[in-house]
C-alpha cells in the first residue's frame, strides 16, 4: 500500500537557496520569507514540501502529515522537534527529549540513520509557540 501525505500548505518566497533542504523544517524570517534556523531558539514554520532556490516560491507543510528528513534513527511515536546543530546542518527532525524542547511533531513512519527520511504528523502545542 503507497503512504499518501497531505495537509495544509503555504507559499512563501525563499530567503536564501533551499534547493537542497527538501523535506526540512523551516522558519519565518521577519520579512515573511523562510529559510532555515539561525539558532536553536528558532521555532520552526513547518516543513519545506519544494526545492526552491533564493526567490523562488517556498511551499511549507503548516498541518497535516509529511515526509521530514531525520537526523538519526527515530521510532514511531516519538515526539519531534528541529534539529539544529548550526547554521550549515539544521532542519532535520530529532527526538524531542528534554524538557523545553519545542515539539513539532509525532513520528508516523520511523527513520533507521541519520539523513533517512521518514514521515511526521505535524503538531501544535504551547511549546512549539514562540514566547
Amino acid at each position: 500500500m503507497a503512504v499518501e501525505y497531505s495537509g495544509l500548505d503555504i507559499t512563501l518566497e525563499a530567503a536564501e537557496d533551499l534547493s537542497g533542504q527538501q523535506y526540512r523544517f523551516v522558519v519565518q524570517a521577519s520579512d515573511s520569507t523562510v529559510q532555515l534556523a539561525n539558532a536553536a531558539t528558532d521555532v520552526p514554520l513547518g516543513v519545506l514540501q519544494n526545492a526552491p532556490e533564493s526567490g523562488e516560491a517556498a511551499v511549507v507543510r503548516i498541518n497535516g502529515t509529511s515526509k521530514l528528513v531525520m537526523n538519526a534513527a527515530v521510532a514511531v511515536g516519538a515526539r519531534l522537534k528541529m534539529e539544529y546543530v548550526g547554521t550549515a546542518d539544521n532542519g532535520k527532525g530529532d527526538a524531542a527529549d528534554t524538557e523545553g524542547d519545542q515539539e513539532r511533531g509525532i513520528c508516523i513512519f520511523a527513520s533507521g540513520a541519520e539523513d533517512d527520511v521518514g514521515a511526521i504528523l505535524l503538531i501544535f502545542n504551547e511549546s512549539s509557540v514562540p514566547a
